[in-house]
């Protein structure tokens, strides 16, 4: 009997520390796949507006408004 309390205790301990392991793995892939999320998700510097810099395509280029009508 008291063989078998110490191959419990044993099986116990190990399981203990494989599921602090895996506790840890599991909030490693949380943090990435947030990250990821959130990178490819998320909001970016390329999808805001900045009212200061001018477009390249509202308004026609001067060049094409000065040509000659061809004869």
């Amino acid at each position: 009997m008291e063989e078998l309390v110490k191959i419990l205790t044993k099986n116990n301990e190990k399981l203990t520390l494989q599921l602090e392991s895996q506790a840890k793995q599991i909030k490693v892939l949380t943090e990435q796949v947030e990250y990821l999320t959130k990178k490819l998700f998320g909001s970016s510097s390329e999808k805001s507006v900045d009212n200061n810099q001018l477009s390249l395509f509202d308004e026609e280029p001067a060049v094409f408004k000065n040509r000659r009508q061809p004869k």
